[in-house]
């Protein structure tokens, strides 16, 4: 084996026991728990079952993001091999009303006829709503990994890995898998002509919103993205083909960054510019003409919303600049800021501000709402548990939420989550943030290298990737590169050997000292292979330069 020492270091560091490491290395699609262990599997699986034999309407209920989406086309993927037409799939408007079921979707289900909805990656916290389908004479079966409220609704059947009498082994699903699950136990009991193993085509969708949640890369959700992407791969799915010649890049060779950077956030754009179904038929379709056309219409509204973004990153940045105390939790708004697109203005300030950011604008219906993004492990819902009072409705998990105030209780909000943070801290361990570095020399960059560091991908959260510290090298040359020239590559120089190095959205003036050419530096990056152009190509990715 190459790099044994490394090997052995990286396997330490995730804390993997010898008995643990075949399982880690190579995961086993056949490993994945039994779905009937998940709370109200049978009843959920029976119910659906049922509805498919009485030819009743289904409506699906999904969430507008990249877990709740892909979710939707478990299921329809599910429904059209069946060779199930009864049914209609309902995603909400992200600004106009908001996150989980409301009272005017209820009532558009009653009108399409329903008798059953299946919620996906949300409905957990919808005590009116559900009550409200129940008055109309509609089940709901509510699947979903969102932390539960105390009280929950009177759902026919609510699957949750976290609810609190949940038995399930592995509590850190997103909501695509746990729809996953649901198609899994549908099929243990009934196939309705359905090849055996063919559900196994929809882990793409699973490994995408695997990826894309924030939930850590460890036990089952490892399973589901390292098998995601290998369908993703494969995958006949005229969107996917679509959307990856036109992002210009070889599904082929398709690893977890490919998916973070390219396809979450154009899935997620047409939530944020108000056409959530426009994602959902991309993916969905199976009709090649169309999905061209779609692959074209998101990545147009993905660069209107990048513009809308950058604007008010600017203007956030600016406010925050004039603040003489900013505290350990950052929180700004504007009425005039739609929250739809608030989650990557809160992405963007956290890496300015290296603390918890929390974002607010104003809905459709003049209600202040917002998105929260953490920083360094810190746990987002036990935040805002803590201080609970101080929303009027608040969800999501570790690293992301949502939230909802009054303009009252933003006068203090910062103050209330810095001093909640502070507590938490002293009474929490959290986890470095960007792990811990290990040493190389620059000759070490190689094809040897990337064999051993390869095999701990998909890497993410909880599974991160590997930093290493390379000590007092000589830059050889500095240029920006791309169509705006806003991208950084430095080539290193030790004897006869040369690396590059990148950095995105990045200048020689990005770090503490200007970059240029001579100069010894210490530097700490990721190593990663590009495939851009088709070329495959070893490289680093900067996390950060230091004077020697």
């Amino acid at each position: 084996m190459h790099f044994p020492e490394l090997f052995e270091t990286l396997l330490k560091e995730r804390g993997i026991v010898p008995e643990e490491r075949e399982a880690f290395l190579s995961p086993d699609y056949n490993k994945l728990h039994n779905p009937l262990l998940l709370p109200d599997m049978s009843k959920a699986s029976d119910r659906v079952i049922k509805a498919i034999k009485n030819n009743e309407h289904i409506v699906v209920f999904s969430d507008y993001d990249a877990d709740g989406i892909p979710g939707a086309v478990v299921l329809s993927d599910f429904f059209r091999r069946a060779g199930y037409e009864n049914i209609s799939f309902y995603i909400p408007h992200r600004h106009d009303e908001g996150f989980g079921l409301n009272l005017d979707a209820i009532d558009e289900c009653s009108n399409r006829g329903s008798k059953l909805i299946i919620t996906v990656d949300c409905g957990v916290a919808d005590l009116d709503e559900v009550a409200f389908a129940n008055e109309k004479g509609i089940d709901v079966i509510i699947t979903d990994h969102h932390a539960p409220p105390k009280v929950l609704p009177d759902a026919y059947a609510i699957v949750n890995p976290n609810l609190e009498d949940s038995t399930y082994p592995f509590k850190e699903l997103c909501g695509s898998a746990v729809v996953f699950k649901l198609v899994q136990a549908i099929l243990a009991k009934e196939s309705f002509g359905i090849k055996l193993g063919m559900e196994k085509w929809s882990l793409d969708m699973v490994g995408i919103a695997t990826l894309s949640d924030m939930v850590p890369l460890v036990g089952e959700n490892r399973i589901f993205s390292h098998f995601g992407l290998d369908v993703f791969r494969k995958s006949p799915r005229p969107g996917l083909s679509a959307l990856s010649k036109k992002l210009n890049f070889d599904r082929r060779n398709v690893c977890e960054d490919d998916i973070t950077f390219m396809i979450t956030p154009r899935i997620n754009a047409a939530s944020r510019m108000g056409v959530p179904e426009d994602a959902f038929k991309l993916l969905s379709t199976t009709d090649p003409s169309e999905a061209e056309i779609l692959a074209l219409h998101l990545e147009k509204i993905n660069n209107e919303r990048k513009g809308v973004v950058a604007s008010i990153v600017k203007d956030a940045k600016a406010h925050l600049i004039k603040r003489e105390n900013i505290g350990d939790v950052v929180v700004i708004g504007n009425p005039e800021w739609r929250p739809a697109i608030l989650g990557l203005v809160a992405n963007s300030l956290v890496e300015e501000h290296l603390k918890p950011v929390f974002v607010w604008g104003r809905d459709g219906d003049g209600v202040l709402k917002g998105s929260c993004r953490s920083y360094n492990g810190y746990n987002l819902y036990t935040l805002m548990e803590s201080v609970a009072d101080s929303f009027i409705e608040f969800g999501g998990h570790a690293g992301a939420g949502g939230f909802s105030v009054t303009l009252e209780s933003l006068t203090n909000l910062e103050e209330k989550l810095s001093q909640a943070l502070k507590f938490l801290l002293v009474n929490t361990e959290c986890p470095p943030a960007g792990g811990h570095s290990v040493s190389l020399k620059l000759s070490d960059i190689g094809e040897n290298l990337w064999s051993t560091i390869s095999q701990f991908a998909p890497f993410g959260m909880g599974n991160e990737k590997p930093i290493f510290k390379i000590l007092k090298v000589e830059i050889k040359s500095v240029k920006q590169f791309g169509k705006e020239s806003n991208h950084l590559e430095v080539i290193f120089n030790e004897g006869d050997r040369e690396v590059k190095a990148i950095s995105f959205f990045s200048s020689p003036e990005s770090y503490s000292f200007p970059l240029t050419p001579g100069l010894y530096i210490n530097l700490f990056a990721h190593l990663e292979k590009s495939y851009f152009r088709n070329r495959p190509e070893l490289r680093l990715r900067i996390v950060d330069i230091m004077q020697v």
